[in-house]
């Protein structure tokens, strides 16, 4: 009979001499190691607590390592004199008694004097059992000097010996490394262990791990992931001596309420690590579109439907939003501590206010410095915007606990109400200020619809954000305009806020404009009903209401038209400019657009968006100003076009005018010299060869520009499109132009759907010969595109859940019938959609290409044999075969990995 684990240590702890085998105890350790990862797998099924498991699989894995070590002292008859000049630590992870099921067992043999043969022997016992044992190990043997020497040289060494602790052998050797710790804690390395961890979670993350909305984020070293909260930890280890949420709370650093929030989000996700790891058999740490949908059905949201995958991703940024929070809190303790000199005093403010090292600290020995007067809590956020500064942690505390004094009185008051306008009359630093007062709950409490939109995602709305961090982004992008390199969009933007004569209203505008998405997605009115609510509370007079409501029920139309809707068709400007009426209120929206269109998500906003947006501005201008539009000698002969003239060959130069008269203003207005440069030449030799391909790389959004230059045709959309898809290159946007002469412009920027990044010069190449092959001789290109799919497994499903809506508008132009469609994104989709309209004998005279967050919203502008697609069948068959382009029978390996 096999004797068991905990027989055989106890064997091997109480007779030296004992006979025991290698065999038979790797064979019982195995064993003992299985069971006790499957009783704890079915406590994590049964709704354990995420700290609890990961405890209780360190606590195997202490007892296992125990159990390993006395084993080899018995297999190879060690003496027992030996144990007073070694020990087995735990590190890492495995230090902090934080072990996830597939964790790496990181293990030092420490060890005291010479490394003589018997410490030796046992160290070659050590590493061979515990790998065949199953367990992935992190392993090393140092002496205690030798520790203390990486200690000081290594970061990380320190990091890991700092929450080192001692599984088995002397502790006298483990307390004499620890010693030395404590004195490097105290010493000179600790500036530089700070300012090196914190450089490493804000400025030094790579881009993809930035985002806490990342839509497949590293739960473990995304920011507001776990590494987060040991990064935190670390540094109040280093500073304040202190190693957990408890001691945090005991010295004042925390409140109680502070401890619960972060503990609460470290336990969901560390919950949904486990579960990744139990499932995955691996350390999985990315929680992919296929976890979501296993997490969400595991942690009983009902089902695996769309719906639920939401909710629990709303949990999920929602808790790496506190851990990031909490992060932030421990900086600033670290870094600005107790003021001991009141410096920079704000001599125009009553006594209490205090600026020092870029924060600002209130009530200072004076726990009621609030009560005296409660409209002191808006000012403090009007005093972080005026100066520039943040609220020290100190007074973000005092605020905290005095929230029970935002009440229906303080929302009603006239103080408070200027204090509030006054920070929104300061447009380049209300957001940051703002941002504050969420943050310490101020704002929610004093806008309550503010809390409602907190943690609400709405993947319909092309949002990447929830709602509540994509508000504050959007007031925040004000504050980039200063930064705005030069260019026509960035000047009109400064000066259309420059021009504003009352800017808090549009603060507030944006602030509100998505309120009613508390509700639902279809959100303008109800974000209207709630904005007049909030201004008849606060007591804003009825004028100033009518206009935040305005702009609050139109924000999306200056977007919907700039981006979806042909804006030389003189309809559109027409019923634009009938809707703003006046200058002041199109500045507004033009800066509500600006600010909306820049916080939808990372690398949203473009050069291309803005010139498009930019253009119906003026143009609108123009009309409501009542000046009419020509573009004469003087315009073609702006200082623009001049440059443009100098700057092609001189071969060319005689082209210029013709070509930039021939594409119209918004094309004029898009492309700056250099890239007007490279298209007539693209057209030279177009014209002599019949297809011409230029490509580059814009280090800015690591993403490639293409562009193609070729004669006009019936399917030509759907051949490019096919040819991108073929290679399993991603389109992001497009910009469709064609000339009087029949010749087109087409710029697209692109990435490889597979490493997500720009294209090789290879990659370049295949979709010049591809095209060449298609366009020029004539092949189909529905053979390559299904050649590539049985090939490379390219996705067939969205990657996001997002529903498929396909409307047709026959208002927007008077020739064409604009196709409007919304999806998720995919490789290959823009070919489907395009080969579904070519082959419903429909012609592609224009198209907007948008994908923002990995949703798509394109619009087609298409005309049949007869014209406008009017008939309500023959729509209906339109929208079926589109339909059936971009959601087909899944035939093939689902993968991860490209979009469109």
């Amino acid at each position: 009979m096999t004797r068991r684990f905990e027989e055989l240590t106890a064997i091997a702890r109480k007779d030296d001499s004992a006979s025991l085998s290698r065999e038979e105890c790797l064979e019982a350790t195995r064993a003992f190691s299985e069971e006790r990862r499957a009783a704890i797998r079915r406590r994590h099924a049964e709704g354990e607590s995420g700290s609890n498991v990961v405890r209780m699989i360190s606590e195997t894995a202490d007892e296992i390592l125990r159990g390993v070590f006395q084993f080899g002292m018995a297999v190879l008859c060690i003496p027992r004199a030996v144990t007073s000049r070694i020990c087995l630590c735990a590190l890492g992870g495995y230090g902090r008694a934080e072990m996830s099921p597939c964790s790496d067992l990181d293990v030092c043999l420490l060890y005291d004097g010479k490394l003589d043969e018997p410490i030796k022997q046992l160290n070659s016992f050590l590493v061979p059992f515990l790998w065949d044992s199953g367990f992935v190990v992190g392993y090393g043997i140092r002496s205690i000097k030798e520790n203390k020497q990486l200690a000081k040289e290594d970061m990380n060494a320190f990091t890991s010996f700092l929450e080192a602790r001692i599984v088995c052998g002397d502790s006298t050797v483990f307390a004499r490394m620890k010693l030395f710790i404590q004195e490097l804690k105290a010493g000179p390395l600790a500036k530089r262990f700070v300012e090196q961890k914190v450089h490493d979670r804000f400025d030094a993350l790579p881009e993809e791990q930035t985002d806490i909305f990342n839509p497949q984020p590293n739960i473990k070293e995304n920011a507001g992931g776990l590494r987060d909260f040991h990064t935190a930890l670390w540094l109040l280890m280093m500073s304040h001596d202190v190693d957990s949420l408890d001691e945090a709370v005991a010295q004042g650093l925390l409140t109680p309420e502070e401890q619960l929030e972060f503990a609460e989000a470290l336990e969901f996700i560390w919950r949904i690590r486990n579960e990744l790891h139990f499932q995955a058999g691996s350390a999985e740490d990315l929680l992919t579109f296929k976890w979501q949908k296993h997490v969400a059905k595991a942690f009983d949201y009902e089902s695996a439907h769309q719906s639920n995958i939401l909710q629990f991703m709303q949990e999920y940024y929602a808790a790496a939003s506190k851990l990031r929070r909490f992060l932030s809190i421990v900086v600033r303790i670290c870094n600005f501590p107790f003021p001991t000199d009141a410096i920079d005093r704000d001599d125009d403010s009553p006594r209490g206010f205090i600026i020092q090292d870029g924060q600002l600290f209130v009530g200072l020995q004076d726990a009621n410095w609030f009560a005296h007067t409660p409209a002191r809590l808006m000012e403090i956020y009007w005093r972080c915007a005026r100066h520039q500064v943040q609220l020290s942690r100190y007074s973000e505390r005092l605020v905290v606990a005095n929230l029970h004094l935002v009440n229906d009185t303080f929302r009603s008051s006239d103080l408070v109400r200027r204090f509030f306008l006054a920070l929104c009359s300061l447009p380049f630093q209300a957001g940051k200020a703002l941002r504050q007062a969420a943050a310490s709950g101020l704002l929610p409490n004093y806008i309550p619809e503010y809390g409602e939109i907190r943690g609400v995602i709405r993947y319909e709305d092309f949002h990447h954000y929830p709602v509540d961090e994509h508000t504050l982004l959007a007031v925040e992008a004000l504050g980039k305009l200063p930064e705005m390199e030069g260019g026509a969009v960035g000047r009109c933007l400064r000066e259309a806020l420059e021009n504003l004569s009352d800017p808090y209203i549009l603060v507030m505008a944006i602030l509100f404009h998505d309120l009613g998405k508390a509700a639902g997605e279809i959100h303008a009115a109800e974000s209207v009903i709630r904005s007049r609510a909030i201004c008849q509370r606060i007591g804003l007079p009825e004028e100033d209401a009518e206009r935040i409501a305005f702009l609050v029920e139109h924000h999306m139309l200056m977007n919907n038209i700039s981006q979806f809707r042909d804006t030389d068709d003189e309809d559109i400007l027409e019923q634009f400019s009938e809707t703003v009426k006046t200058e002041q209120r199109l500045r507004a929206l033009f800066l509500l657009s600006f600010c909306d269109l820049y916080a939808v998500g990372p690398n949203v906003w473009s050069e291309w968006k803005g010139a498009l947006l930019l253009q119906l501005y003026l143009r609108t201008v123009k009309r409501l100003l009542g000046r009419v539009e020509s573009f004469d000698e003087e315009y073609w002969n702006s200082p623009k076009a001049v440059a443009i003239r100098e700057g092609v060959p001189s071969g060319l130069q005689e082209q210029v005018e013709s070509h930039l008269k021939g594409l119209g203003q918004r094309y004029f207005m898009a492309f700056g010299p250099e890239q007007v440069a490279i298209h007539l030449e693209c057209i030279a030799e177009a014209q002599q060869t019949g297809l011409a391909v230029r490509c580059s790389e814009n280090p800015m959004n690591g993403l490639s520009e293409m562009v193609i230059c070729t004669r006009d045709r019936h399917g030509l959309f759907f051949q490019i499109a096919g040819t991108f898809s073929s290679q399993l290159i991603d389109v992001n946007s497009a910009a469709l132009f064609t000339r009087p002469d029949g010749f087109v412009v087409d710029c697209f920027t692109v990435n490889d759907a597979r490493q997500h990044r720009p294209l090789t010069r290879a990659q370049v190449k295949s979709v010049e010969r591809l095209l060449g092959e298609v366009l020029l001789d004539g092949k189909s290109i529905q053979e390559y595109v299904e050649r590539s799919r049985h090939r490379l497994f390219a996705l067939l499903q969205p990657r996001i859940p997002v529903q498929t809506r396909i409307d047709f508008d026959n208002h927007s132009s008077r020739q064409q019938t604009v196709i409007d469609i919304q999806t998720g994104d995919r490789t290959g989709l823009l070919y489907d959609i395009t080969r579904a309209i070519a082959e419903a004998n429909l012609d592609i005279a224009t198209a907007r290409i948008v994908t923002d967050a990995r949703r798509v919203r394109d619009s087609f502008y298409v005309s049949g044999v007869s014209g406008k697609v009017i008939e309500e069948s023959e729509q209906e068959a339109v929208r079926r075969m589109i339909h059936q382009a971009i959601h087909p029978a899944p035939v093939f390996t689902e993968t991860e990995g490209g979009t469109r």
